[in-house]
């Protein structure tokens, strides 16, 4: 079975980096590799975190604060479980990212649809619906958004942050999982108006999975008390990945494992437009997924069983629905952006539905 749903791309040269930094630790820090790491990063560590997302200098240490968990599914997770004694409801777009929905179930929360467009929720939208409910959390995903591949513009981001600024206790959670495939994305909420914003930043995507570090930034005396959420749901990351993302943030490292992964990444783009011809879908140059809008008369579950039969393993837009909507299909290319039999999958894919437009 061809796994189009599992979207992590790795590279080779990953391996080789992990392996030098193993190669080159002195052996008395070895073993402190192995034990846990605070959950509140030491100076060097935050000053370099900030660098890396390019925020001002002074944010970290007068406006926002750093605490780290295993992944960014772990920081949604305890976000909403320290609101939730308080919080019952959350505003998202029509279709957001499938852990964050599952967190919010499984946590009792209420989840609310703001309209969208093209470069995802609708300010004016947003504003309505604040001003008639209590929501204060409000869960953005604004550089190629997962699965629409949708991005805000600048003028987007601060027509949501002026909206925001109107509601005193109004936050948002700003997952910014694929920024990294976008080579001159727009400024993130956390540098508009850290104040207001939750940030979100993993290392499982643009490096990989394997590196369980993640870290939360949020506005200074919000979240009294989440180092014990993380201890209990998780017990937090250890030194070894505490440390080797900050091995990866220096030196370019990163940097350059990110580029490939862009190039490998526009590379597909050019051969998915021209499979997916004449179709209806949304993607990024750069972007490992694609949403691909199925024709009125077919429902999502039905095409993915289908495929299914041809060994091709796809999506459903129901599972990133508010709404239950089965109207498209995620076709996500990062476990197999190599293999040899993706581009006829593809192309199987994309004559299905041609024959299903024709009808």
């Amino acid at each position: 079975m061809l796994n189009l749903r599992f979207n992590y791309p790795s590279v080779r040269s990953e391996a080789d980096i992990f392996e030098q930094y193993i190669r080159g630790l002195p052996a008395h820090e070895k073993y402190g590799m192995l034990s846990p790491a605070s959950f509140w990063p030491e100076k060097p560590f935050v000053q370099l975190l900030g660098q890396w997302l390019q925020l001002p200098a002074d944010t970290l240490r007068y406006q926002s604060e750093v605490i780290s968990t295993c992944s960014g599914n772990s920081a949604l997770h305890c976000i909403l479980t320290w609101f939730r004694n308080t919080e019952q409801t959350a505003a998202v777009e029509e279709f957001t990212y499938t852990s964050f929905k599952a967190s919010a179930a499984e946590l009792g929360y209420d989840i609310h649809t703001i309209a969208c467009d093209e470069q995802g929720m609708v300010p004016e939208a947003l504003e309505e619906y604040l001003r008639s409910h209590n929501t204060r959390l409000v869960y953005l995903q604004p550089t190629i958004h997962n699965p629409t591949c949708s991005v805000m513009s600048l003028q987007r981001r601060r027509d949501i942050a002026t909206v925001v600024r109107k509601f005193r206790d109004v936050y948002i959670i700003e997952d910014d999982a694929y920024r990294f495939l976008h080579p001159l994305p727009p400024p993130t909420f956390l540098q508009l108006m850290p104040d207001k914003t939750l940030y979100v930043c993993s290392f499982s995507k643009n490096f990989n999975p394997f590196v369980r570090a993640a870290y939360l930034v949020y506005p200074q005396g919000l979240l009294k008390g989440v180092d014990n959420v993380i201890r209990y749901t998780t017990s937090g990351s250890s030194a070894l990945f505490r440390n080797f993302s900050a091995y990866l943030m220096k030196d370019d490292l990163l940097q350059g494992v990110i580029a490939e992964k862009r190039a490998i990444a526009v590379q597909l783009h050019e051969k998915v437009t021209q499979i997916f011809q004449g179709l209806d879908y949304r993607t990024f140059p750069g972007s490992y997924h694609t949403w691909l809008k199925l024709p009125d008369s077919l429902e999502a579950s039905v095409f993915i069983s289908e495929m299914r039969t041809w060994n091709i393993d796809l999506m459903s837009s129901e599972d990133f629905s508010t709404t239950n909507r089965q109207d498209y299909v995620r076709i996500a290319l990062g476990a197999v952006w190599d293999a040899p039999e993706l581009l006829p999958a593809l192309k199987t894919v994309a004559n299905a539905l041609r024959k299903y437009n024709e009808h």
